[in-house]
């Protein structure tokens, strides 16, 4: 192969991650102005402002606002994908219970990094009607994959003792329905609580039941 190939090769890979690198720049700036201004209020040049280039520049990587916001949904939604797998990789060897734990510890925490913007999304949904399209397909593919992760570590539940094998199957859509509903009831008093407390709250109702303890 001769210098010039090789050296043409390069390049282009380099292209490609600055693009990706200037890409995320610019969906954390707009995350910011998004969250300061409002959904609606937020304009292309704010967020072309706040990373520090030409609204034409910014055109360049989405058509629109609408693009952008789409975009902003799907990359924390991968986000949150990929920091499961990094949980779930880094607790091997742990008891069920523990590693549920951090499950349910990186959803709560992830909603609460991005609490501002996913309080006016679910504003937004809330004034505006159902989510329609690809965004409301991205939607139900990352909870599918969470839904997916949750069956997996279940079967590690059932085969410690800690889940009744017969219920399994409705596991994952039974704690992913109180972690919704617990996280939901957040966004719209738009007032996060204590993410241990939450956790404690889950693990317990999942785990032990609804009903009394004795003594």
């Amino acid at each position: 192969m001769s210098p010039r190939s090789t050296s043409g090769s390069k390049p282009q890979t380099l292209r490609a991650r600055l693009k990706e690198e200037a890409r995320a720049t610019i969906l954390d700036a707009a995350e910011q102005v998004l969250a300061e201004q409002g959904l609606h209020a937020a304009r292309m040049d704010d967020i072309a402002a706040r990373v520090g280039v030409s609204v034409g520049t910014l055109y360049n990587y989405f058509q629109d606002r609408q693009q952008l916001l789409e975009a902003l949904r799907d990359v924390r939604g991968r986000e949150l994908l990929a920091m499961l797998d990094t949980e779930l990789e880094r607790s091997q060897g742990q008891p069920y219970h523990a590693r549920l734990h951090g499950l349910i510890r990186c959803i709560l925490e992830h909603a609460q990094l991005h609490f501002r913007l996913f309080s006016l999304m679910l504003e937004d949904v809330m004034q505006h009607g159902v989510a329609k399209g690809q965004d409301l397909n991205d939607h139900q593919a990352h909870w599918r994959e969470i839904s997916r992760r949750v069956e997996d570590l279940g079967r590690q539940g059932v085969e410690e003792g800690a889940l009744r094998p017969e219920d399994a199957r409705h596991y994952p859509t039974l704690l992913l329905g109180m972690v919704r509903e617990l996280l939901f009831r957040q966004l719209t008093e738009k007032q996060p609580e204590p993410i241990d407390t939450l956790i404690s709250l889950l693990l317990r109702c999942f785990l032990e039941g609804a009903a009394p303890r004795p003594g």
